[in-house]
């Protein structure tokens, strides 16, 4: 017996050096189609073909009897592994954002006076009631402890109330999780999904946080670009294309994070309807809704078979530094998601969770406030842009704009960190947020002064820039 056990060893010994060989033969293989490419002038992904030799793997492993799940991670690795030794490699952006922002937090402590358009955080305080329910918390209870990592009871069934009174909903509160600010839901949503055999389809331009958040699941990270000439319209047919080659989770911040563009509902519902035929799971941000100014569809009011919502009280209550949110999915996920907090962040503390449950109480009228602040600020910075050099589309929510510079060979982020020491005002590069040199984001988080002179500095540091 021990005889055969040891021929069956040598056996799959040997098997595994020939498929070793071959995997190897392969990446030659590619590595040389990539060599052609370049020489070519052609694109370096080729969605369709990825597809094809994914269609000819399955039927091969029908014929021969081999699971088709497994034969599509495989070959999903195999494809990654081609477009690696060709070159071609997802490198982080968020330097290009937290570079310029660790830059001027420098500055700052050293006295000097900057105009902060880069920073994605409203100058909104919270209600006085938050703050309240908080030191309440804290002076009433002997013991500051441990809470359940999906968050309290309480605060779960009071996002329910909320979430289903806005949204005519039935959600109960095993489909909530409650995350340390809107990222965590984010990051855990993203690492639940995905893996080195799965793909992740981004919408060009995106937070890169998205994008880092796809690196540590080693996940194969798609994109489609949008232009601000088409008015940042997603392009359906390439959804398609990407949702044919094996798409796992698409990625939607709705209203955007850079450009403020809301998709209309006519377009996410084709988009729901594309990732119900296809099995793709859609994690919607949704934490600029507060500041829609045009009308507005949530994931949650779509048919969309399987999602997870990520929403926050940063932008909604004044809440950026209390570091609360929430996500919604099936109990299953949520479940999933639920482990990465218990083994990572542990749980929110109970204290801001006791005053998020008073933050839900707002009246609505605070919320319009912020939401009619916002958009005056909108107003303003697009008044100002008008008169300038600079390209744009007005945003149609969020708290941002993402303009262009019309200089060829133009680089952001060389002009978002001369811009910070001859001006005094930080912007995010383009960069950070896909291909997009010739791009910045402005945040209007700030006051309408900072806003006006910040993009006085702004242009007047363009016309310099022109004249050199």
């Amino acid at each position: 017996m021990s005889n055969n056990l040891e021929i069956s060893r040598k056996k799959i010994r040997e098997l595994d050096r020939k498929i070793l060989i071959l995997i190897n033969e392969r990446l030659n293989v590619a590595e040389r189609i990539g060599d052609t490419k370049k020489k070519s002038n052609l694109s370096p992904i080729n969605l369709k073909v990825e597809k094809s030799v994914l269609d000819n793997s399955l039927q091969i492993s029908k014929t021969i009897g081999l699971s088709e799940e497994f034969s599509k991670k495989i070959i999903n690795i195999l494809i990654s592994q081609s477009l690696k030794v060709q070159g071609i490699t997802s490198e982080g952006r968020s330097k290009y954002l937290y570079g310029v922002f660790e830059k001027a937090k420098e500055m700052t402590s050293k006295g000097e006076k900057l105009i902060r358009l880069e920073i994605g955080e409203p100058n909104f305080l919270c209600p006085p009631s938050v703050k309240e329910a908080a030191r309440k918390a804290l002076t009433t209870n002997e013991k500051i402890g441990y809470v359940s990592a999906a968050g309290t009871k309480e605060l779960r069934e009071a996002v329910a109330n909320k979430v289903n009174q806005t949204h005519k909903l039935e959600i109960s509160p095993n489909q909530i999780l409650i995350t340390p600010g809107g990222k965590f839901g984010v990051f855990a949503g993203i690492l639940t999904t995905v893996s080195e055999v799965n793909r992740l389809l981004l919408i060009e331009p995106y937070w890169p946080v998205y994008e880092e958040c796809a690196i540590l699941a080693r996940t194969r990270i798609d994109r489609i670009h949008t232009v601000l000439d088409n008015s940042w319209k997603i392009d359906l047919e390439k959804i398609k294309e990407a949702f044919n080659a094996g798409t796992k989770l698409l990625i939607l911040c709705n209203p955007s994070n850079p450009t403020g563009n809301i998709i209309p509902e006519d377009e996410l519902k084709s988009i729901v309807e594309l990732a119900n035929d296809n099995n793709v799971t859609i994690l919607a941000d949704e934490v600029y809704d507060v500041y829609a100014f045009k009308p507005f569809k949530s994931i949650l009011e779509t048919s969309c078979n399987d999602f997870i919502y990520i929403q926050s009280f940063s932008k909604r209550y004044g809440m950026t530094g209390w570091r609360v949110g929430y996500a919604i999915s099936s109990p299953t996920t949520i479940k999933k998601m639920q482990k990465m907090m218990q083994i990572s962040a542990t749980c929110v503390p109970e204290f801001v969770q006791k005053a998020a449950i008073k933050a839900l109480e707002t009246d609505d009228a605070t919320l319009t406030k912020f939401s009619k602040t916002m958009k005056k600020r909108v107003e303003i910075a697009s008044k100002e842009l008008d008169d300038s050099p600079l390209s744009y589309k007005k945003p149609d929510g969020g708290m941002y704009i993402f303009p262009r510079v019309n200089i060829e060979k133009f680089n952001s982020q060389d002009f978002a960190l001369k811009l910070l020491a001859e001006q005094k005002v930080a912007v995010s590069p383009g960069q950070a947020f896909g291909d997009y040199t010739r791009y910045f984001r402005i945040s209007l988080g700030g006051s309408e002064e900072d806003i006006k002179e910040g993009i006085h500095r702004i242009v007047k540091m363009i016309e310099k820039w022109q004249d050199g």
